[in-house]
């Protein structure tokens, strides 16, 4: 069985409240709940925080609270200290779980398919972690004394460049002993589990990200349970 851990602390600079801010007629937070709670496999859903308002909300969706100290809920806490911390907190029956899934509640939209797949990899393939990845046809290239060097040649068409790929925040996946024996969230052996778009394209960190993951969430809803 699989441990599902949201780290929700109450401070956010950028777009202020932001875990708890209403997204799609839900605090974003519950999002995150409600994935972890329907995926087959996972065993319980745990949020940490410090934040009581957080707290009451998290606790009305399904989820079971860790109270976070005051030390880990600073920018600079790690995630990783943070999942150590809750994974101690929940007790020893819970560290007995094959492993501990990481939702950003961030990253609101995850259709169950995707995490029914992923859960399966996870469980059926070597491995320490998996984390999801995009893939995108980009034209990269460096700016070196403000000028632009491409890594390809001018003219060239998006769809035949080589796919690059890039975490995208939607969903990691870790042994539990890679995280409490190595104090590692990925380890060694990492899966690279690609996921569709527009899913991955839903990242709430400012105001405008609201506008374009509401546009996102209406053409994607009647997709998030298949």
């Amino acid at each position: 069985m699989i441990l599902a851990i949201i780290p929700a602390r109450g401070g956010s600079k950028r777009l202020p409240r932001k875990n708890i801010i209403s997204f799609g007629g839900k605090p974003l937070l519950a999002w995150s709940i409600e994935t972890a709670l329907s995926t087959p496999g996972v065993r319980e859903c745990f949020v940490s925080t410090e934040d009581a308002e957080i707290a009451a909300v998290a606790r009305e969706f399904g989820a079971t609270i860790i109270d976070r100290p005051a030390e880990l809920a600073t920018d600079n806490a790690s995630t990783v200290d943070v999942l150590l911390h809750a994974v101690q907190a929940a007790g020893n029956d819970h560290r007995q779980a094959a492993g501990v899934l990481l939702l950003q509640p961030t990253n609101p939209l995850r259709p169950r398919s995707m995490m029914i797949r992923a859960i399966d990899r996870f469980l059926s393939e070597p491995c320490d972690s998996l984390i999801g990845v995009s893939r995108r046809p980009l034209k990269l290239g460096k700016v070196e004394h403000g000028r632009f060097v491409p890594d390809y040649a001018f003219g060239a068409q998006s769809r035949l460049m080589p796919p690059v790929f890039f975490e995208n925040g939607l969903i990691y996946l870790t042994k539990m002993e890679t995280l409490v024996q190595d104090g590692s969230l990925t380890g060694d052996r990492v899966l690279a589990f690609e996921t569709e778009r527009p899913f991955d394209e839903v990242d709430i960190d400012e105001p405008v990200d609201l506008l374009v993951g509401e546009a996102i969430l209406s053409a994607v809803r009647n997709q998030l349970l298949d």
